[in-house]
């Protein structure tokens, strides 16, 4: 299979193929998916021939086409543009979860509603969006259960 891409092309296939890997591998100690960094390392090794010198650099020792550092860093804002909205999103909605699931008291989980708690973790969920808006975190605190 053969694949036809102009230049700019063939870069943002760059870009994205080290995203991709840096979501999928970034967190990954002992699980490390090495079948993804194979990938990268083949299409990051056609770089130089696609015209794009300075975005790939070989590493000898592991015999692998790596991003270069100036190429990972030119793309850091991407991903704590990612980072911060996963961040604020998982946190947002684990809370909403928790408030609504409060409501339901000691009621078994396969006895709740789905509707009702969906419409809950939804008026939570405006609700912190909307305090998290307007003042940020001055209002947000950990408060010691008993």
């Amino acid at each position: 299979m053969k694949l036809e891409l102009t230049r700019e092309q063939y870069e943002k296939l760059l870009e994205l193929v080290y995203l991709g890997n840096w979501m999928i591998n970034a967190y990954r100690t002992d699980d490390y998916l090495e079948e993804y960094s194979e990938l990268v390392s083949h299409i990051f090794s056609k770089a130089e021939e696609a015209g794009l010198q300075g975005k790939a650099v070989k590493d000898e020792m592991e015999n692998k086409y790596l991003p270069s550092y100036e190429f990972e860093e030119s793309l850091q804002d991407f991903i704590s543009e990612y980072d911060g909205f996963c961040f604020w999103e998982e946190l947002l909605n684990r809370l909403a979860e928790r408030d609504a699931l409060k409501e339901f008291g000691s009621m078994p989980l396969d006895k709740i509603d789905l509707e009702e708690f969906l419409n809950k973790k939804s008026f939570y969920l405006r609700r912190y969006e909307q305090e998290l808006e307007e003042n940020g975190l001055q209002n947000f605190q950990i408060v010691k259960g008993s």
